[in-house]
C-alpha cells in the first residue's frame, strides 16, 4: 500500500513539473512574439503580455525582458498607469544581478515616466543617469533622443538641437535607420514650433519614408499626423487628400487619444475649408478633444494655426509641471547620484568627443 501511494504522489509530482515546463515554455513564447510586435504593432505586444499569466515561471532575465517590453509598448500608447507598475515591479527586484544589467533600459523607462507625468527636472537627471551607465550606441541614440525632447518641454530648445544632432551623427555613423526617422520627426516639431514651415516639411517628410522602410506603425502616425498639419498650415489640398486617407486608417486602429484627438482636429479644419460650418456641438468636440491631446505645445501649435478659423476660443489651463518631489519609489535607484546629476551637463559625457 505505501508502494502505491508513493507512486501516485511521484506520478502527480511528474505531472505538475511537465505542466509547468510546458507553461514556462509557453510564456517564453508569448515574450519572443510580443518583443517581434514591438515596433510594428505594440498594442498588439501590450495585449499579449497583459493576460494573466505566473511569471514566476520565467528566468530572471525573461521577467525583466517581460517587464521591459511592457513599458515600451505603453509608452507608445502612453499608458501611463502600466509603465509605473512594470518599473515598481522591476524595482522589487532591485537587488538582483540583472537589475544591474537592465539598469540603461529601466531608466529609460523611468524616465519617459517622469518627464509625461510632468517631473521635467527628475526625467533629466534620470537619462543623464542611464547615459552614464550606457554602452550601446543604439541606447545612447534614444536615450539622447528622449533627453531633447524633456529640453524641448523645459524650452530649452538650444540643448534639445544639440541632443538630436549628436543622435543623428551617431545614428547616421552606426546605420541606425528606425532611430533616425525619429530624430528627424522630433526635429521637424522643432521647426514647425518655430516657424520654420518649409523645413518642418522636409523633416517630417523623410521621418514617414523612414518608417514605412522599417514598417513602423506608431511612426507612421506620428509622422503622417505631423506631415497632415504642414499640409493644411500651407494650403496643399491636393496632399492634404493623398495622404489623409492611409494616416486615418492607420490612427483609427492604434489606441492613442492624442493622435485620434489631433486627426480630428485636422479633420475638422479640412471640412470646414470644404464648406462645413460647425455647430454647437462640433465646437465643443473640438473643446474635448483638444484636452485629451497630452503635449501641451501641440495644443498651442493647434490652436495658434487654426483656432481663429475654426471660430474656436479655447483658453488652456496654466502648465502643470511637478515641482515637487518626484515619488518615493526613485530614490530606491542607487546607481543614480541624485545631487551630483542635478548639476550634470551632456558636455560632461562627451569631454573628449565633439558634438555636431
Amino acid at each position: 500500500m505505501p508502494k502505491i501511494i508513493l507512486i501516485i504522489v511521484l506520478f502527480f509530482i511528474t505531472v505538475v513539473q511537465a505542466s509547468d515546463t510546458a507553461n514556462e515554455r509557453q510564456l517564453s513564447l508569448v515574450l519572443l512574439e510580443a518583443e517581434d510586435y514591438l515596433s510594428v504593432k505594440p498594442s498588439k505586444s501590450l495585449a499579449m503580455l497583459s493576460i494573466k499569466s505566473d511569471l514566476s515561471l520565467l528566468s530572471e532575465s525573461q521577467f525583466f525582458r517581460w517587464h521591459i517590453t511592457i513599458i515600451r509598448a505603453a509608452v507608445s500608447l502612453n499608458n501611463l498607469p502600466l509603465i509605473e507598475s512594470s518599473i515598481k515591479q522591476l524595482l522589487a527586484h532591485k537587488s538582483s544581478a540583472e537589475f544591474e544589467h537592465q539598469i540603461v533600459s529601466i531608466l529609460s523607462g523611468v524616465g519617459i515616466w517622469l518627464r509625461k507625468s510632468g517631473y521635467l527636472k527628475q526625467a533629466r537627471q534620470t537619462l543623464l543617469c542611464a547615459l552614464t551607465h550606457n554602452k550601446s550606441d543604439n541606447k545612447k541614440v534614444k536615450l539622447l533622443t528622449s533627453l531633447a525632447i524633456v529640453s524641448r518641454h523645459l524650452d530649452q530648445n538650444e540643448n534639445a538641437i544639440k541632443a538630436y544632432n549628436l543622435a543623428k551623427h551617431i545614428a547616421k555613423d552606426k546605420n541606425i535607420t528606425t532611430l533616425l526617422a525619429t530624430i528627424e520627426n522630433n526635429l521637424g516639431v522643432l521647426a514647425l514650433e518655430s516657424d520654420n514651415i518649409i523645413m518642418a516639411e522636409s523633416y517630417f517628410r523623410n521621418a514617414l519614408a523612414m518608417y514605412q522602410l522599417n514598417s513602423n506603425r506608431s511612426g507612421n502616425v506620428l509622422s503622417g499626423i505631423n506631415l497632415l498639419q504642414i499640409f493644411l498650415i500651407r494650403n496643399q489640398q491636393q496632399n492634404y487628400q493623398r495622404l489623409s486617407p492611409s494616416i486615418t486608417r492607420l490612427t483609427e486602429a492604434f489606441p492613442n487619444e492624442t493622435r485620434k484627438s489631433t486627426l480630428f482636429w485636422l479633420k475638422t479644419v479640412f471640412k470646414t475649408r470644404q464648406g462645413l460650418t460647425l455647430n454647437k456641438h462640433m465646437l465643443l468636440q473640438l473643446e474635448k478633444s483638444l484636452y485629451n491631446i497630452e503635449d501641451r505645445k501641440l495644443q498651442l501649435s493647434l490652436l495658434k494655426h487654426f483656432a481663429k478659423e475654426l471660430n474656436v476660443n479655447i483658453e488652456l489651463p496654466k502648465q502643470a509641471y511637478q515641482q515637487g518631489q518626484a515619488p518615493l519609489w526613485l530614490t530606491e535607484i542607487s546607481q543614480c547620484d541624485w545631487g551630483e546629476l542635478a548639476h550634470f551637463r551632456l558636455e560632461d559625457l562627451h569631454k573628449n568627443e565633439a558634438i555636431p
